[in-house]
This record gives structure tokens, sequence and C-alpha cells, in this order.
């Protein structure tokens, strides 16, 4: 693990922390994928539409903030490099916003971030409102960046163009 961050009980349950500064762009933790997984879990990191995986600690490890101090960046592992969005002091502890990388959640009814900005819902990047999505610059899921998955379209989505039916009346014969 290293030892610019340590691992520390929270009210949240476990969570990383630095123990040493670190400046914005810097990477805090390199994720790596340790398991894919057939389905969505509590603890499954979404990496595409319908790849869900499991990563090792400590990224597995790293708290949800609705102000997050960490942002993702796809890395070589198969994962996520989780990289300072801002100077983040010696001490604190190391956050992350899950709709970074999960396009709709299914698992998280309440936030409990505590941030002052807190959303107090985790409902997905589906529904991140614009404003705040430009907050995170390029350190988002890279799959985030393409279009809305096809299976996301309804029918009354898609303008078709309606074409009168081909008979012998319209062709003057």
């Amino acid at each position: 693990m290293g030892f610019d961050i340590f691992i520390q009980q929270t009210e949240k349950g476990r969570g990383v922390f630095a123990s040493r500064g670190f400046r914005k762009g810097e990477t805090v933790v390199v994720g790596r994928r340790v398991d894919i997984l057939p389905e969505r879990t509590t603890h499954s990191i979404q990496m595409d539409f319908d790849l869900h995986i499991k990563l090792d600690e400590p990224a597995l490890l790293i708290n949800h903030s609705c102000s997050p101090n960490t942002g993702v960046r796809n890395n070589q592992f198969g994962a996520y490099d989780f990289v300072a969005l801002v100077d983040i002091p010696s001490g604190s502890e190391i956050t992350w916003d899950y709709s970074t990388t999960e396009y709709s959640f299914i698992e998280i009814p309440k936030c409990w971030c505590g941030s002052t900005e807190c959303r107090s819902k985790i409902l997905g990047y589906k529904f991140l409102p614009e404003e705040i999505r430009k907050t995170y610059g390029e350190f988002i899921a890279d799959y985030l960046r393409v279009t809305v998955p096809e299976t996301e379209f309804t029918p009354r989505d898609l303008k078709v163009p309606s074409i009168a039916p081909i008979s012998s009346r319209n062709l003057g014969l």
C-alpha cells in the first residue's frame, strides 16, 4: 500500500487517508482490478455500461463524497487511478464521487457524505447536473464520455418520419 496513505475506521466504515500532502493532479491511489463480476453488486465499480469489477484495497475502501478531493482516470490495470482534484493536506480522508463511474445507481438510496454540498442521493452520472459534470473535467470514467447506451432509448425518443404506404394509387397507375 505504501507510506503515502493509510486505512482508518470512520463512521462510514473503513476509509483511506493521506499520510502526506498531495498536489492537485497527483495520483493518490492506483486501483487494480481483482475480479470481473457477472452483475452489479453493492461494492462493484462500473467500468463500462455492461462491465462491473471489484477493485483491490485500498481503492475499494475510498469513500464517496459529493465534493470529493479525487477524481478517476482509467488505468492500465483495468481499473481507475484516483487523482487529486485539489491539494490534499496530510491527514485528510481521500474521497471520490461514485457518480463519476456509475451510470445509474440501484444500491445507495441515501448519501451520508456529510459535505456541505451533499446532494442527499447518489443517483449516478445519468442524473448528475451538467454544472457538476463540468467540475470533474477529464476525471470521469472513459465510458461515460460517449453517448448513452442504445438500451436507454425508448420508441417515443426516436424521431421517425412518417411515410405514406406505397400503393398503385400513389403512383398514379
